[in-house]
């Protein structure tokens, strides 16, 4: 999905031009849950990742490439990220943990330890 923004307050901030929904997996994986987001063209220092209210939202700011020549063709389109995706409560906000390598980012969501599963130990007598 590609949406056009008109405004920008920070280096953080859309640009005008291109905004990409990325790509998501999502797996959850008992005790935490695990978001893959493709975001080639993004760098650490401007991916933000928040969380409030069980929303999780991934923005990255996305610099134009320096060209020289006059382009024949151009089919690679260059604009920012932004994504949200409700999570819903039982989650740890506090030990999100956001790792960005080759283009992809990946965001573990610890749950909360009140929520998960717990056995019971049952004594004899």
């Amino acid at each position: 999905m590609v949406t056009r923004t008109t405004a920008a307050s920070s280096a953080t901030e859309p640009q005008p031009g291109l905004t990409y929904r990325p790509h998501v997996d999502v797996s959850d994986r008992g005790t935490e849950v695990v978001l893959v987001a493709d975001m080639p063209g993004a760098t650490a220092d401007t991916i933000d990742v928040t969380f409030e209210d069980g929303v999780l939202a991934i923005h990255a700011a996305v610099a134009p490439r320096a060209t020289s020549g006059r382009a024949i063709q151009q089919e690679y389109g260059i604009g920012n990220y932004r994504r949200t995706l409700r999570l819903g409560e039982g989650f740890d906000g506090a030990r999100i943990a956001a790792d960005y390598r080759r283009g992809v980012l990946t965001i573990r969501v610890p749950r909360l330890a009140a929520v998960l599963p717990r056995k019971v130990e049952v004594r004899a007598g």
